[in-house]
């Protein structure tokens, strides 16, 4: 690890691409405040942007699309929503791409799809980061909770800029822990898990690599189980639209 951030400083371009992306992470957590509600805190367009910053989307896509399929019905509305898939996205990917490791997708023809177990590497790691997040935003939650209760006493002196001052006090703390969380798990992710990927066991590569087929039936499932069929068949189509959208543009398949 102390390599690993010796070499960040020593190069001024690293540095300000880990920077922008812990940055990214803090803005992005936000999103799951009320501050804009834009949703680029999911997983895929966190994961794309994390790519857009790293200079390669694609890579933000083959991780942020599974993600988003896994977690399709964890919508970040109020307390519903449960792990922290913006910190899991965004340093999956961008700790792969600080790594330096290649993610080689050679196509379906092939006797072994090389790269698919990394990614189901990476997925695993990204699972184990949100799950991770989830039990700090619990206790973010509780904070929130005992602030919040604070601000009764407005009923009885009538200072309304307390509330705003409690809603300024949940987004930075909010963005505090996006900052702290999205260093922690990028440095983690490129110095630790990704070089262990390399002494798994060769049967443990192979299972790894099924994991990616399995999470388009599971992001299926899970659209038709919450919203019904009929509710789910555009979303459900647009999915088995996307493998051809990866050939036209990215020429994987």
């Amino acid at each position: 690890m102390t390599s690993f951030l010796a070499g960040i400083l020593a190069g001024d371009g690293q540095l300000i691409v880990l920077l922008s992306l812990v940055f990214l992470n803090a803005l992005l957590s936000l999103d799951d405040v009320a501050l804009a509600q834009t949703w680029f805190g999911q997983p895929l367009p966190a994961a794309v942007l994390t790519g857009l910053v790293c200079g390669d989307p694609g890579l933000g896509l083959v991780i942020g699309l599974p993600l988003q399929l896994i977690l399709v019905g964890n919508l970040p509305v109020g307390r519903t929503f449960s792990g922290d898939p913006t910190t899991a996205a965004v340093s999956v990917v961008g700790g792969m791409a600080l790594s330096g490791s290649p993610l080689a997708l050679t196509g379906l023809g092939d006797p072994i799809w090389t790269g698919l177990d990394l990614v189901g590497w990476l997925l695993l790691g990204s699972v184990l980061v949100s799950f991770t997040g989830n039990w700090l935003i619990n206790l973010q939650r509780q904070a929130h909770l005992l602030w919040m209760h604070s601000g009764h006493r407005v009923l009885r002196d009538g200072k309304l800029n307390r509330i705003e001052a409690i809603q300024l006090r949940c987004m930075g703390a909010t963005f505090l822990r996006g900052t702290v969380l999205g260093l922690l798990f990028i440095l983690v992710i490129a110095r630790v898990w990704i070089p262990l990927f390399e002494i798994l066991p060769p049967r443990l590569g192979l299972a790894l690599g099924i994991l990616p087929l399995l999470v388009p039936g599971l992001g299926i499932g899970t659209m038709i189980d919450r919203y019904g069929l009929r509710a789910s068949s555009l979303w459900v189509l647009a999915g088995l639209l996307v493998p051809l959208i990866l050939r036209g543009v990215l020429g994987w398949v």
